[in-house]
């Protein structure tokens, strides 16, 4: 199975009504859609966002970056547990993509102007960290808008 950066060039236009998306639930489609990939590299991903946070942004922009966040994290490990965890605090909110051990920068940075885009459009920013031994984390950052329940 290809990336989702592989299948996608465009980034989806955003729309001018969103309605608030469960973040949980959408983590969770993502995750069915890339099995195939996840138990192909012989690991396994944890949904660790609340199942009552919910964000107001684009749910199709926002499934496009976090999708993508998961399959650059998969593509560039093996044998590993990926974790989708998310945040709310008084600077916002922080969706983070973070394995247990591998370093996977070069696999997610190539190709990625596409994502941060995207992410832009949500009035987001993308940052990866990286610590040898420590893993790779991939984080979605957005101010809060005043709908998000967390």
């Amino acid at each position: 199975m290809k990336s989702l950066m592989q299948f996608t060039h465009t980034v989806p236009s955003t729309q001018t009504v969103t309605e608030p998306v469960p973040l949980h639930r959408l983590v969770d489609q993502l995750m069915v859609g890339l099995l195939p990939l996840v138990t192909g590299k012989k690991s396994f991903i944890i949904n660790d966002v609340d199942q009552t946070f919910q964000l107001q942004a684009d749910e199709n922009l926002l499934a496009y970056v976090l999708g993508n966040l998961l399959s650059g994290a998969i593509n560039g490990t093996e044998n590993v547990c990926i974790r989708v965890e998310a945040i709310c605090n008084k600077d916002g909110v922080q969706i983070r993509v973070r394995n247990n051990g591998t370093y996977f920068y070069s696999t997610v940075s190539n190709g990625f102007s596409h994502v941060v885009q995207a992410a832009r459009q949500l009035g987001g920013n993308i940052s990866i960290y990286n610590q040898r031994n420590e893993g790779t984390t991939l984080a979605f950052s957005m101010a809060t808008p005043v709908q998000t329940i967390c």
